[in-house]
């Protein structure tokens, strides 16, 4: 899923953070969210390429931090990424990522052949999954482009593509945030949702804070992005958050199922008796935040 590539339109091209780096297109995240500080790139003899930047271990990582803190760090995104509306022109390089929900979510297709396997029947996916799971998720696949149109309709912005708990430090009231390589020109909405769910599915917050962590974040985003894109329509990005985590993790209880389905004895790095019973409680907001847009909520 995670192979990278040498061309300079691939989805995780290999370069691209170094490249991020040696570019002004970062100069936009500051004020609250920041990357690290890159002091140089050293390209080596052999082809590989060295980013010698920062060394945060005094920083709190998002594992210490409070809910109140993801908010806070979420209106700083809010501001960045309003901010990095007016420029993001700039970034007509070719290195830089495009429509990265969209690959991300084409590379999940193949979660839907376990639909119909003898896995569905064993008794942890039984006692954690409603018995409709697979017609649900499937729905959300066949909404696909509604559902990314409804996040394209978002104003564009540069964005992380990758925000999730294990790239973020609190520094006093600054944020920093690492891992650059999926820097893309997106839509004000990707990044938020992508946080609200990754920090319960990578067991940063736990599962029964979910809709107070959806909250804050939103609430923060929001308001941060209010403050430099001043004619932002809120309904707007809201429906962006809510679309995003509905079309990117509808493969989430498909792959619970092929975990049973493998034999397998982990899920995302946790024993599968441990980890199953919290993404499963993932499941039901992925399929609330899919039903605002039939059922008028949207």
């Amino acid at each position: 899923m995670w192979q990278s590539g040498e061309d300079e339109l691939h989805w995780y091209y290999w370069k691209r953070e170094a490249l991020a780096y040696q570019s002004a297109l970062l100069d936009a995240f500051s004020e609250g969210l920041r990357p690290p500080k890159c002091f140089a790139v050293f390209e080596r003899p052999d082809g590989s390429i060295s980013i010698w930047m920062e060394d945060l271990r005094q920083c709190s990582p998002a594992a210490d931090w409070t809910i109140r803190r993801y908010e806070s760090a979420a209106e700083a995104l809010g501001r960045v990424q309003g901010r990095s509306h007016a420029t993001y022109a700039a970034s007509g390089t070719r290195w830089i990522g495009r429509n990265w929900l969209r690959r991300y979510v084409e590379r999940r297709q193949s979660f839907l052949q376990v639909i119909g396997k003898p896995a569905w029947q064993h008794p942890l996916v039984r006692a954690n999954l409603p018995p409709d799971t697979a017609e649900r998720a499937a729905a959300i696949w066949e909404r696909r482009e509604d559902l990314l149109s409804l996040v394209e309709a978002s104003p564009l912005c540069l964005c992380h593509d990758d925000l999730h708990p294990g790239n973020l430090f609190a520094q006093g009231p600054t944020t920093v945030l690492i891992d650059w390589a999926f820097l893309a020109v997106g839509h004000a909405g990707e990044d938020p949702g992508n946080l609200i769910f990754d920090a319960v599915l990578d067991f940063f917050v736990p599962p029964d804070k979910l809709d107070a962590l959806d909250q804050a974040v939103t609430d923060g985003y929001l308001r941060g992005l209010s403050d430099t894109l001043h004619d932002v329509d809120p309904s707007l990005v809201r429906r962006a958050i809510w679309a995003t985590g509905a079309v990117k993790y509808f493969w989430i209880p498909l792959s619970m199922v092929d975990a049973i389905d493998q034999d397998r004895t982990m899920l995302n790095r946790r024993p599968l008796a441990e980890a199953f019973p919290i993404w499963a409680q993932v499941v039901p907001k992925i399929f609330d935040v899919a039903d605002r847009f039939t059922t008028g909520a949207g």
